[in-house]
């Protein structure tokens, strides 16, 4: 019972810092707010998680686990010939559903410069999507006319092809957020909602 209890009050936090992080960012947050939003006291904070950053990095552990889970869900419904334009579409789906996950990556991809351990949780989230993403495509192109699976891009490996998808995917999502005023996100810039008409993600 006490295991399942702390289990619960250790989940409580999480979430309540997850809410404070999107709205505030890590910079800007405090721990103070953060055991306010979760109800609790400040010192439990403190005995599950030492501190604001071992707190983040748990925060963004859990949610890279997620994404990466959606990630996989999204590709796999989609068929063959729609996993490509389904890449982008991903990148829309996220920003309409969370787009705080996306302000707390690139927040926490600030920190992995001077923490080895954001550094490795990064490096697995981005690894996974890529290998994700680049089996899907792989598999569109054996199933594609022969001018498609001769093509330059086809030639490239598949973990160049995730690396390429990872960038894009993630670039985009950045370039949203940065020209967006909508904290919904509802009024997309021009570009993006005519590159996803143009690639049938819309």
């Amino acid at each position: 019972m006490r295991s399942s209890s702390r289990e619960a009050t250790s989940e409580t936090i999480l979430d309540a810092a997850y809410r404070c992080l999107v709205k505030q960012g890590y910079a800007a947050v405090s721990m103070r707010q953060i055991a306010r939003e979760a109800g609790v006291a400040l010192s439990q904070l403190h005995y599950y998680f030492q501190s604001k950053e071992r707190l983040f990095i748990e925060v963004m552990r859990r949610t890279t686990e997620q994404h990466i889970q959606e990630v996989v869900g999204w590709l796999t419904d989609l068929g063959a010939e729609q996993r490509l334009n389904g890449l982008v579409g991903i990148v829309r789906a996220k920003l309409l559903e969370d787009p705080g996950w996306f302000r707390l990556l690139f927040d926490f991809s600030s920190l992995a410069f001077r923490n080895a351990e954001v550094r490795r949780l990064l490096r697995h989230l981005f690894k996974e999507v890529a290998d994700e993403a680049a089996r899907r495509v792989i598999s569109m192109w054996q199933t594609s006319p022969a001018e498609v699976s001769q093509s330059r891009l086809a030639r490239l490996s598949p973990e160049t092809v995730g690396r390429l998808l990872v960038a894009a995917v993630y670039g985009l999502a950045l370039q949203v957020l940065m020209e967006s005023d909508e904290t919904d996100l509802v009024d997309q810039p021009g570009w993006f909602e005519e590159l996803l008409s143009a690639v049938g993600a819309s």
